[in-house]
């Protein structure tokens, strides 16, 4: 009678290292049985004993001398192998009536018994495949009738249309299993089995059940892949039965383990097991305690400030000193308190300059001499011209006062930039009589790049007031160019003007590095406006040359103006 396992305490004895064991065994005895099936595939394919079984011999003598050279091949064959030593008898019964024998046992075995067997005739259907008949006792009349042995079968076919020509029965020594098996190490009172596919035992440990059928078969054959039960053995003891399959063969490698061993000794393990739990809580309980009063409750009070910090209390300050790395938390959650309010205060005064500037920014754009000149403009042409042209003008100028007010965000993309300054060099170039050109050399994948708004008017303001018009000689001419160079944005402004020299350059760079410089939108309004936004990733240069030209270059970062950029959006 057979039980399911349900107890824990067998389910982790019988682990996976028990049943692996056993899968290393059955996977050696599979490679051993390949050994044999290349015996038969080497009877098969060797051309010496085919053309023995081919040949018509007309008398004993000539299959004499050819059964010498079969001999040959096979003990050449025998060289490369160690198994050869435990085969019982190699029998070729040819078709052509002829028989090939070899093996000490060849000579004792019943030819014609051997062709009554039901698998002589079933193994000529398998198409040359190879028959494992499993152990038997030797079919022989005299001396070997008693010796168990393992067998194969396998027809053998000739070379042309692969007709049978003779059917190989191979058997070797039960003994094999034993030189094979002898130092594998069981369990107290284990057994081990070997199981071939007729359900017999071809290996017994203990030697007592060869040829034997092998009881538990069919529960074994129920759960297809490896496992174990309980189940009960000859003298009514409960054993641990675990088997693996040997799938090619369907053999199956089988040990049984007595239940008694595997519980022995488990009042003694619950006792000591019971002992150390109750030790490892007792020291748990104190190293708790210990972790509590010196980590637990130092963290719980560095919690308790950060939540007064997260409700906007920035006066907050542990004030504990300790030598261990909780005294090093407080330490730095002090500094980055301080650190904070001290940037907050920072980022405050920076907003209000950028307020500052920008409102400067705006009321440049709103001058009102600016608007006097203009409007003075357009009357002085109604006048003279009698022209529609006021119209654009004026649409230029309404134009021009929109885009002012509408960009509530500090930043516009370059394309934005450049069409407000074409419409004030509109109305200047209409104010100036058209003396001056404006040339633009901008690259169109920079024209959605970000950049701060109003500074190329101030810029191109200043070439005209204090380049271009000073100049009455020739013709005035400014180049505004926006580049790319690596993750930057070259910003240059060059005019054909009056320009200044080495010393006048000197004195309008300290004046716009003072504390104190003003002026408007002017060259240091911008600067300034750079200089807080992108801090000491921009760069303002101003070259020039008296009568030669003047140059202001603004580099900006890429990157960071992108992100400004998404930031002013997202305000909107």
């Amino acid at each position: 009678m057979s039980y399911r396992i349900s107890v824990n305490l067998l389910e982790e004895k019988v682990s996976d290292s028990f049943l692996s064991n056993l899968t290393f065994i059955g996977d050696n005895i599979e490679k051993e049985l390949e050994q044999w099936e290349h015996i038969s595939k080497f009877i098969n394919v060797n051309p010496v004993i085919r053309n023995v079984l081919m040949t018509s011999y007309d008398n004993d003598l000539d299959f004499y001398y050819d059964m010498k050279r079969v001999e040959q091949q096979l003990d050449t064959y025998s060289i490369n192998t160690n198994i050869f030593a435990y085969v019982s008898s190699l029998v070729v019964m040819g078709n052509n009536g002829r028989n090939l024998l070899y093996g000490a046992d060849a000579n004792s075995l019943d030819i014609d018994r051997i062709k009554e067997q039901d698998w002589f005739s079933e193994v000529n259907d398998l198409n040359g495949q190879v028959m494992w008949l499993g152990i038997h006792k030797n079919i022989a009349n005299y001396r070997t009738q008693n010796e168990s042995v393992i067998a194969l079968g396998r027809a053998i076919k000739g070379d042309k249309n692969d007709k049978i020509i003779g059917t190989l029965y191979l058997t070797f020594k039960e003994s094999y299993f034993t030189g094979l098996l002898k130092n594998i190490e069981l369990t107290d009172g284990g057994r081990l089995y070997i199981v071939d596919n007729r359900d017999h035992i071809v290996f017994d440990s203990d030697m007592l059940l060869l040829n034997e059928p092998f009881i538990g078969m069919e529960e074994i054959r129920a759960q297809e892949d490896k496992g174990y039960f309980l189940t009960e053995g000859a003298r009514q003891e409960q054993l641990l039965l675990a088997h693996v399959p040997i799938s090619k063969y369907d053999w199956r490698v089988v040990e049984t383990v007595p239940y008694a061993s595997l519980t022995k000794g488990t009042d003694g393990i619950f006792r000591n097991t019971l002992g150390v739990f109750l030790i490892s809580f007792i020291l748990t309980s104190i190293i708790w305690l210990f972790v509590s009063s010196h980590i637990v409750r130092p963290i719980r009070t560095l919690t308790n400030s950060m939540k007064k910090v997260q409700e906007g209390d920035w006066s907050v300050r542990v004030d504990i000193e300790r030598p261990d790395e909780v005294g090093v938390m407080y330490k730095h959650f002090n500094f980055m308190i301080r650190r904070i309010q001290e940037l907050f205060h920072s980022n405050l005064e920076e907003q209000e300059k950028k307020k500052n500037a920008e409102y400067k920014a705006l009321q440049a754009q709103i001058n009102p001499h600016f608007l006097y000149n203009t409007l003075n403009t357009i009357r002085w042409m109604a006048i003279i011209q009698k022209s529609d042209n006021i119209r654009e003008v004026v649409e230029v100028l309404g134009r021009l006062l929109k885009n002012t007010i509408k960009h509530e965000g500090h930043f516009v993309t370059v394309e934005e930039e450049l069409s407000n300054l074409r419409d004030y060099v509109y109305i200047q170039k209409i104010r100036y009589n058209n003396n001056f050109d404006v040339t633009y050399d901008v690259q169109d994948d920079l024209l959605g790049m970000p950049c701060i708004k109003f500074i190329l008017q101030p810029i191109v303001e200043n070439a005209i007031f204090h380049g271009i018009e000073p100049k009455e000689d020739s013709r005035g001419e400014i180049i505004v160019s926006v580049k790319r160079l690596d993750d930057e944005l070259i910003i240059r402004v060059r005019d054909n003007g009056v320009g200044m020299s080495s010393e006048m350059l000197e004195e309008l760079v300290k004046r716009m590095e003072s504390p104190e410089a003003s002026g408007g939108i002017g060259l240091s309004n911008v600067k300034e406006r750079l200089k807080l936004t992108y801090g000491n990733s921009s760069d303002f240069h101003i070259r020039s040359e008296k009568n030669v030209f003047t140059e202001i270059e603004m580099i900006i970062p890429i990157a960071v103006s992108d992100l400004r950029l998404q930031e002013s959006i997202e305000v909107k």
